[in-house]
């Protein structure tokens, strides 16, 4: 039988729990994260910072002990037209929550940034232009329009008048174009060409925002006809003041919610009129958006959309849970002939369905142990039991296989022939088979061998125990290395495998030649296989009367699956590349055709083609890997001040670093340069101290 588990997202706090099977369950969040500060208006301030057109750029480098700026000075080299491909983000102090909105979408994509509080730092012409005349930053990201925080019973920007028109003028003289993440009708520092219609906070019922013209032209990776929900948030209704160079980017009705507008002297802003934490859904929809516009394009990583779901333990037995919670083990859930084919049709479905997942298709880990191998190579589309090696054979193309090892053993203390066998008795009945499955990817059952277990080997009903990855299996790893294995499934549920940068791999610290990629768990459990089993069994966990209470009140079918969907879809719009987990079980056709599996995968994908109009994407196990070790040489170049330069008078971009290696520049065309949506990007290799220079294409 196996020893499979459910696994679901890590959620802080949350305990990991056994169920009454005798195979580990871990468990997460079972909803997305609730934002329950929508946040503040912002202060009423009359007038507006006067502009000084022929300001000299100053070289100041701190306040004085009043908050304000030492006066203007002048710069040491006069402007060259060249930027750095680096944003800057201008916020108030750590507990503006603009900055963590900004930051977090920054860090998602691998842009190089840096972050100035203006309460405590100072605004200076060093910090904004280097010796040589050279701009450091091509996008300006405010918190806020104002930057206003409390002081002495009332209101002081962290900026002064001087710090504005130095921002100003750098914006002006590099054609630098600046986006404020919450901004009202007010004409202070500067007006937006907006007058006040109404305000106040929405709560969880969503204010729907639709895109102008203009607006589909920015986000055009999102559906023309997409309404974005504004929710949690503190909104200012705004309209288009007469007379000014401005144009509408969000609406709802005759009311604006953001705004992309021109100077009197000439720079280009873009603003929203509503708080957006980093939770939720509007900003993750949103400000790669204004990054991409601010930057024209041009900016270190990319953001993707992907998808991938991995069924587990093919060929193997499950566990069986009953809506009354009682499981049963012997023989438990064995998938039949029927199953796998009707699992082709209902892809086959979604993908006419949802044309923008129609290269979609399964990963399914397979335990060849309880294989067929004698069996033909023909479909069965009413089989039983018997016929599903025969079924798997005739479809083997229609799916892709990964090893999840010969008989599914833990492989937290085995010796090295042990690993070496479960790992190469399950290729050999691939090959028997014709199942296509990479050498390179390895999943093991339960995640083991790699420093998640219990400590008492017989204890199959506690949690198990994350004592991170240097107390892996030695044994298992170098029968996997050896064989060829150089990338491991781990799960986002055990710290000790969560990569420290996004999208990233994980390399192991005791086999360097081996990298862990983690995958999103679902709270659809592994022993189930219709609405009433895993509603009872998800009741039973976050109901009222549950082992871990969440919800007032026990959830429908049709709730639970809204909220586990929309914890998906939140790694879907943020780019999140791994892959999410299933089970056998939740391939059971429990009725016309439908699965628990399906029922999921067809909600995520109606949520997400209701907002995008870029393809979701769903690269194959060894593509998926490749791309997250990508990602680590990539951080490791934007944390080693990669240096990149964008010169508009030649349309190039040249970057140069310390440190040899590989880098993503989102605008630039290099060999091998793709393509996404309207979008380009090329990795470029890098050697240590070499500058390269590639073609740049600035979006309008």
């Amino acid at each position: 039988m196996s020893g499979a588990h459910q696994a679901a997202a890590l959620q802080p706090g949350r305990q990991q729990a056994p169920h009454d099977g005798g195979h580990t369950l871990v468990l997460g969040e079972p909803a997305p994260r609730k934002v329950t500060d929508p946040g503040a208006p912002l202060p009423t301030t009359k007038g507006a910072v006067p502009l000084q057109r022929d300001l000299t750029l100053r070289t100041d480098t701190q306040k004085s002990t009043t908050g304000q700026s030492a006066g203007p000075s002048t710069l040491a080299a006069p402007a060259n037209g060249k930027v750095g491909l680096r944003a800057l983000v201008v916020g108030v102090d750590g507990a503006d929550w603009g900055v963590d909105t900004w930051t977090s979408m920054l860090n998602r994509t691998g842009a190089a940034y840096d972050v100035l509080l203006s309460k405590d730092q100072s605004l200076t012409a060093a910090s904004l232009v280097r010796p040589d005349g050279t701009g450091r930053y091509n996008a300006v990201l405010l918190t806020s329009s104002m930057l206003m925080y409390a002081s002495d019973g009332g209101y002081v920007s962290g900026l002064d008048a001087d710090e504005w028109n130095l921002l100003w003028a750098y914006e002006r003289d590099y054609a630098v174009r600046q986006v404020s993440l919450y901004t009202s009708s007010g004409a202070w520092p500067e007006s937006y060409c907006l007058s006040p219609s109404s305000e106040g906070t929405v709560g969880d019922t969503a204010l729907p925002a639709s895109l102008t013209a203009t607006g589909a032209g920015v986000f055009d990776y999102l559906k023309s006809t997409a309404r974005v929900p504004i929710m949690q948030s503190y909104v200012y209704r705004t309209r288009i003041a007469s007379g000014c160079a401005a144009d509408p980017i969000l609406v709802n009705g005759g009311d604006v919610l953001a705004v992309r507008t021109t100077s009197t002297d000439g720079r280009e802003r873009m603003a929203l009129t509503f708080t957006s934490n980093q939770y939720l859904l509007q900003a993750s929809l949103l400000t790669y958006g204004l990054l991409r516009w601010a930057s024209r394009g041009l900016f270190l990583g990319e953001q993707r959309h992907f998808i991938n779901v991995d069924v587990d333990d093919w060929f193997n037995t499950a566990d069986h849970y009953f809506p009354d919670g009682h499981v049963e083990s012997d023989p438990g859930f064995q998938m039949s002939g029927h199953d796998a084919y009707n699992t082709d049709q209902r892809l086959t479905a979604l993908r006419g369905a949802y044309p923008l997942a129609s290269n979609f298709t399964f990963n399914l880990a397979y335990n060849g142990n309880d294989a067929d191998l004698t069996s033909g190579a023909r479909c069965s589309p009413n089989g039983g039991v018997a016929t599903l090696t025969a079924t798997t054979r005739c479809l083997s193309k229609k799916f892709r296989w990964i090893n999840h090892t010969f008989t599914h053993l833990e492989l937290n203390t085995t010796d090295y022939a042990t690993s070496a066998n479960e790992i190469s008795a399950n290729r050999r009945v691939a090959t028997r088979l014709g199942l296509a499955q990479p050498d390179a990817v390895l999943k093991t059952g339960e995640y083991s061998g790699l420093g998640v277990y219990n400590p008492n080997p017989d204890d199959d009903v506690n949690p198990p125990t994350d004592y991170g990855l240097a107390a892996s299996n030695q044994q298992f790893l170098d029968a996997a290395r050896d064989l060829g294995v150089r990338y491991v499934h781990g799960n986002m549920s055990f710290a000790s495998h969560v990569p420290d940068c996004f999208n990233c791999g994980k390399v192991h610290p005791l086999s360097p030649g081996i990298t862990i990629v983690p995958d999103w768990p679902t709270n659809i459990a592994y022993h189930t296989t219709t609405p009433a089993e895993q509603i009872a069994f998800y009741n039973s966990y976050y109901g009222p009367g549950g082992r871990f209470p969440y919800w007032p009140t026990n959830l429908t079918y049709a709730q639970m699956l809204d909220y586990e969907t929309d914890v998906a879809l939140s790694h879907l719009t943020t780019g999140s590349l791994y892959s999410h987990t299933f089970h056998i079980a939740n391939l059971r056709d429990y009725g016309a055709g439908r699965t628990l599996a399906t029922d999921w995968l067809e909600q995520v994908l109606a949520k997400y083609s209701g907002y995008y109009s870029v393809p979701v994407l769903n690269p194959d196990w060894t593509a998926l890997s490749a791309y997250a070790t990508h990602r680590i040489a990539h951080f490791a170049q934007v944390r080693g001040n990669v240096d990149a330069v964008y010169d508009p008078a030649a349309r190039t971009v040249t970057v140069t670093s310390p440190l040899a290696g590989a880098l993503t520049v989102s605008g630039v065309t290099a060999a091998g340069a793709s393509t996404y949506g309207t979008e380009v990007s090329s990795k470029l290799t890098l050697s240590a101290g070499t500058a390269v220079t590639v073609p740049a294409s600035p979006r309008s």
